[in-house]
């Protein structure tokens, strides 16, 4: 059922793949910008003490973790187990007290009005976007933010070329600022704001070696798995062939 859930929400093969070799190695900050990003992020947009958070598509949950440490009361998503399961671990080893549950973006198991931020990394594009934002919307309460940091299509690109990007991500659409902009509006977000638009990064991995990942979640022998460096070869393929196309951009969106 997990399996048929991931696929539907998650567009194909290619991205199960995709997803699969971050769950192994335990990437922590997979997103653009990667964990340097957020932190700046956090800076430029904090977030008081106390406030009720929801990080949909946590991941290994390093960013949750974080905000625990910053005094946030923090609930943190992911459909896919292993990577629940590997945030619970980080929470124990950091000591960082987060609520940590397997849930779909498309179907939040909140009730309306329950978050004043939802935070996002790199997660809505590969799921059913509209129907997510607009989960989003729903879980906020007046006066909430969305902060979601997203990958757009920074300029046209052919047919050939989206077909082969949206393929290897498994997403169905990479969107523009103003396809981005469309979607929030549509969900009711105002007033809707982009922050900055950053060049897509040239590899994976960049962000490891300013900001390492002080906890090590990879599964045992992944690194000796050759399926995995397949994929990370696609992806440094891919990127240098069509990174002028891709940028990144963090979305602001406020419920009034």
């Amino acid at each position: 059922m997990v399996e048929k859930r991931m696929i539907c929400q998650y567009g194909g093969a290619s991205a199960i793949e995709y997803l699969d070799m971050l769950a192994k190695l335990g990437v922590g900050n997979a997103h653009p910008g990667g964990f340097g990003e957020t932190v700046e992020q956090l800076k430029k947009y904090p977030i008081e003490k106390g406030k009720r958070v929801l990080e949909v598509g946590c991941g290994t949950g390093r960013t949750a973790c974080y905000l625990a440490e910053q005094g946030c009361e923090v609930t943190a998503i992911d459909i896919r187990p292993e990577m629940i399961a590997k945030a619970k671990i980080r929470a124990e080893k950091q000591g960082a007290q987060v609520e940590l549950q397997v849930a779909d973006v498309c179907e939040l198991p909140f009730e309306d009005l329950s978050f004043d931020v939802v935070l996002v990394e790199s997660v809505t594009n590969f799921a059913e976007a509209q129907k997510a934002v607009s989960e989003y919307f729903r879980v906020l309460k007046p006066g909430g933010r969305l902060y979601d940091r997203e990958v757009i299509r920074v300029k046209d690109m052919s047919a050939a070329v989206h077909r082969a990007l949206c393929s290897f991500y498994g997403v169905s659409k990479i969107y523009s600022v103003e396809e981005w902009r469309e979607l929030l509006v549509n969900s009711q977000f105002n007033p809707v704001e982009f922050s900055g638009i950053h060049p897509f990064p040239l590899t994976m991995f960049e962000d490891q070696v300013q900001h390492p990942d002080p906890v090590h979640l990879s599964d045992k022998q992944s690194f000796m798995d050759p399926r995995i460096w397949q994929i990370t070869a696609r992806y440094d393929e891919l990127v240098s062939k069509y990174h002028q196309y891709m940028g990144y951009t963090l979305m602001i969106g406020s419920k009034e």
